[in-house]
């Protein structure tokens, strides 16, 4: 262990606490009270004025680091200091904190309700945030509580002690951004043993932070000398004086416990000797020296009461099994022996950290055997108070694997699958004591759901099934002994494996097949009572019918699930089915009414007070991307960023897939290849840490393909399009049909136009009977570029026609812009062709969203410049770059340009960006086309 003698409250740096959730929240009368006391000191404390007066200047800042390794008196320190402030001075909210606080929505409850303290008030919006399934909106919680922070007067200071037991980023990242924003009204006192992991070079560039750090801590030779005359009462000569501080070197752990030590020996001279090493190895040695001169009893006491975060008569009873606990732990108050009362009562103590820490170190020396003993004791006490979280903790550490799984499995089904810390129990639990256990592998899977690759999940429900079937066969054999005791192992726990099972075949692997087979086999085990489980099955089904491309009737499905759920008040899985609805709304070419479904979405998962959870970034992507559809590019790429942030905040890793893609459409749209090459990074990095290839394929692949195009990465296209034939065939309809789509546009690329629409005559015969019309749009405007390239201008006007005649009434703008020069072109001949008819404004949009996203010219325009145009095109282009162009449109790759002109593919590369360029397009495709309108190719090209 690390010790620390400075800071006050102490637990066990074993397991995390749960997560809350609606269902179990942290209400006001549930905090501990003890957490928000100011440690009392056991003796009178040191005056330093050199370190108040750090403190009191650090006040003008926006937060206060007191940084130093174990025992160097930071909780001691902060505690005298509040003791010396005045009426004019800000007032003073404290929390230790411990390991249990590294589940965020447990340690922001604690930061709150501690500012509710002395801003009564201040916590009840931001409350809000905390408990929302299954992630809160951070971001929107702090803000809220800055801007109220903003308009107070009076100010605050808050202390987070022992901040060196949170290990939980995004704790720290919230708590940095806090700093950053803070307003003049509140302070942050961070008091640690080590550096918190964010940018604190930040803060100081800002004026933002006062640190005081070890070198400071350290006591003075002559605060040495006071510490042990005045407060410890320990006389010394100068010589052992000067022994002591070189022994120590001011470190106050040390000083404490040498003092014990010293006390009552004749000649303190051998003792000091004696002391050499590490502060670790002082500490022993002193420990072993002030508990040999204790009584047995009291040196068990001290021994055995090591193990308990908070010490008081009834617990410590518990512990010892003896009803005197009470005289004792008056006795060693009395003797200051690193023990402090922690209420006015003097009913509830702790430990001095560094103390406890090295009395258990100690217990687990001289006997090993009585830790589980003990801890077990605990645990049951601690049931017998309800306090789950301390029972569960303790059981752990005794090892003590049913009386924890028991505990765990105490939570009432319905809510053990949304606790948020099941991860953090179960993960210290060994896995054959978990897979034994089906409900436990449920919940586990439930809380891996959103953020773990799927088969990880699929294990633990393979897991949670298999256990179910080896307890059936127990109780079986059993069955007289059981009589009135509810089964382990009920049919209807069965049905809601089979329920998520059945979404996870929907949502991730696309298989219609084994999704509708797991809902039946759900809906033959659930019982009424289980709503939750019968709304996934009614999710699963609209995900199977979804993935086989019938979007009608997976709509019609999610309806019936949107009408349940509502009627459950669910607000989470209303927030899922709705997004989901606003999809499907968008594959069915429906923008505005997707428009209204996601509205709809934020107007169900809003708060009383008009907040909305983390589990929004879906819907804030959808509305991103109806958005840039609708050539809003500004607006969505704000959207798109907050909806990535909300998605990373709250670690949901199939989101951010979705997300970064958007991110990437957004990019090419504003021809930002920076941009998209950061956000194409993005993307890969998303997909391998969650490897779906039905996922990766409806929501990113065709995307994937446009970039590489745009970037003239032909080869890697290429490469995409053989890896596609290694593996085997996604069993989605709809699935395939993307994989399609994006071979037709690499075919385009490769000036094979024919083989473009060979793929994509089929693919449009199926889009429209099933009513895909997003689909078919995409693969109109396809076929109608394929056409060009065959300079078939009537089948090419005829096909952009009906893509026009489709996309008017709902606004489609970037889907024509997006394909760039060519279809500029086009759509300027279908404009003159139309001249004043119906379609005319339309296409005046059309075209006018192409002059500001490409600064292109009409082709009236060009026509009226043709015999100008030219010439200065031809004169750019070298005759190196004119071969070069002679080859792009052959669709010959890099590598074959470069050998068949005997020059380095770098070379190659490096022409090919020059004629992008001088043509004014953005890849092959484009540069082929625009060159032929131009006349600048040979006829055999």
């Amino acid at each position: 262990m690390d010790p620390d003698t400075s800071d006050n409250l102490n637990t066990e740096d074993v397991i995390n606490t749960p997560r809350l959730t609606p269902a179990a929240r942290l209400l006001p009368e549930q905090l501990l009270a003890t957490k928000f006391l100011i440690p009392a000191s056991s003796h009178p404390y040191l005056a330093r004025p050199r370190l108040t007066a750090l403190l009191h200047a650090g006040l003008q800042r926006n937060a206060i680091l007191i940084s130093a390794t174990a025992g160097f008196g930071k909780t001691a320190l902060l505690s005298s200091w509040i003791q010396t402030l005045g009426p004019d001075d800000p007032q003073v909210t404290w929390i230790s904190l411990d390991t249990c606080d590294n589940v965020p929505a447990q340690f922001w409850t604690y930061v709150l309700a501690a500012l509710d303290h002395c801003w009564p008030g201040i916590s009840a919006l931001p409350l809000t945030f905390l408990y929302e399934a299954p992630q809160p909106a951070w971001q929107s919680m702090l803000t809220m509580l800055i801007n109220s922070l903003a308009q107070r007067n009076e100010r605050v200071v808050l202390v987070l002690d022992n901040y060196d037991k949170i290990t939980e980023p995004t704790i720290h990242a919230l708590i940095s951004f806090l700093i950053e924003h803070l307003p003049p009204a509140l302070c942050v006192i961070l008091s640690t043993r080590t550096d918190p992991p964010f940018s604190l070079a930040r803060l100081r560039a800002r004026a933002q932070i006062e640190e005081i750090r070890t070198e400071q801590l350290r006591f003075t030779r002559e605060e040495t000398e006071a510490f042990l005359r005045q407060v410890i009462n320990v006389h010394l000569s100068e010589q052992d004086m000067q022994e002591v501080q070189t022994r120590t070197q001011g470190w106050c752990a040390g000083l404490q416990l040498a003092a014990f030590a010293l006390q009552g020996r004749a000649n303190p001279g051998d003792l000091l000797q004696e002391l050499h090493g590490s502060q670790h190895a002082i500490l022993e040695y002193l420990l072993h020296e002030v508990l040999q001169h204790q009584s047995s009893k009291i040196q068990m006491f001290l021994l055995y009461t090591s193990i308990l975060e908070h010490l008081c008569p009834a617990i410590c009873n518990a512990v010892l099994e003896q009803q005197d606990s009470q005289s004792i732990l008056e006795e060693l108050e009395h003797a200051n022996l690193f023990v402090s009362p922690l209420d006015k009562e003097h009913q509830r103590y702790a430990y001095h950290p560094l103390f406890a820490e090295a009395l258990q170190y100690r217990l687990e020396q001289i006997a090993p055997e009585k830790m589980s003993t003990l801890h077990l004791r605990a645990s049951h006490w601690y049931a017998t108070q309800h306090a789950e979280n301390e029972a569960i903790q303790h059981a752990i550490f005794a090892r003590a694997w049913p009386q924890a799984t028991a505990l765990i499995e105490r939570i009432p089904s319905q809510q053990l699958w949304s606790w948020q810390t099941i991860p953090f129990w179960i993960e210290h639990l060994p896995s054959e004591v978990v897979r034994a256990r089906p409900r436990l592998c449920l919940a586990y899977a439930q809380a891996l759901f959103w953020g773990e690759p799927p088969d990880i999940t699929k294990d633990w429900l393979h897991a949670a099934r298999t256990a179910w079937a080896a307890l059936r066969v127990r109780e079986g054999n059993a069955t007289g002994n059981r009589q009135a005791q509810e089964t382990e192992a009920p049919t209807r726990l069965l049905g809601e494996i089979a329920a998520l099972q059945a979404v996870i075949a929907g949502f991730y692997d696309g298989d219609a097949g084994a999704a509708w087979a797991y809902s039946e086999d759900a809906l033959t085990l659930l019982v009424e009572q289980q709503q939750t489980a019968h709304i996934q099955v009614t999710f699963a089904r609209s995900l199977a019918t979804l993935s086989l491309g019938n979007f009608e009737h997976a709509i019609q499905t999610l309806q019936t699930g949107i009408a349940q759920v509502e009627a459950k008040g669910d607000t989470a899985l209303a927030n899922i089915c709705l997004t989901r609805a606003s999809w499907d709304m968008t594959i069915t070419g429906k923008l505005h009414h997707a428009w209204q479904f996601a509205e709809r979405t934020i107007r169900s998962a809003q708060t009383a007070n008009g907040h909305l959870p983390a589990m929004v970034c879906w819907t804030y992507a959808r509305q991103a991307d109806l958005l840039r559809e609708w050539n809003r590019v500004e607006e969505a790429q704000r959207l798109a960023e907050q909806a990535i942030q909300l998605g990373e905040q709250a670690e949901l890793n199939i989101f951010l897939p979705l997300g970064y893609t958007i991110l990437l459409k957004l990019a090419l749209s504003r021809r930002a290849l920076e941009d998209a090459a950061t956000a194409h990074q993005l993307l890969e990095n998303a997909w391998s840490r969650m490897p779906v290839p039905y996922c990766y394929t409806l929501y990113s692949a065709v995307d994937q393909v446009r970039f590489w195009l745009t970037c003239n990465d032909l080869e890697r296209a290429r490469s995409w399009s053989r890896e596609l034939e290694q593996k085997a065939l996604l069993v989605s309809p709809l699935a395939r049909e993307r994989q399609e789509i994006a071979l037709a546009r690499i075919a385009l690329a490769e000036s094979q136009p024919d083989e473009a629409l060979a793929r994509l005559a089929p693919l449009v015969a199926r889009a429209k009977a099933e009513g895909r019309w997003a689909h078919v749009l995409e693969m109109w405007l396809l076929q109608a570029l394929a056409y060009q390239i065959h300079q078939q201008w009537q089948e090419a006007l005829v096909t952009l026609t009906l893509a026009v005649n489709l996309a008017a009434p709902e606004g489609y703008i970037r889907r024509f812009v997006d394909e760039g020069v060519p279809m500029a072109d086009l759509l300027t001949r279908l404009r003159a062709q139309e001249q004043q008819r119906e379609l005319t404004p339309y296409l005046d949009a059309l075209l006018a969203a192409f002059d500001n996203a490409h600064g292109t010219q009409t082709k009236q325009q060009e026509n009226e410049e043709h015999s100008e145009a030219i010439p200065p095109l031809l004169d750019l282009l070298s005759a190196r770059e004119y071969e070069v162009l002679q080859l792009i449109a052959r669709g010959a790759p890099n590598q074959e340009i470069a050998q068949t002109l005997m020059i380095s593919v770098d070379t190659v590369r490096h022409h090919v960006s020059n004629i992008l360029s001088k043509l004014g397009v953005t890849n092959r495709t484009q540069a082929a086309i625009r060159a032929r309108a131009l006349g600048l190719l040979s006829s055999a090209s």
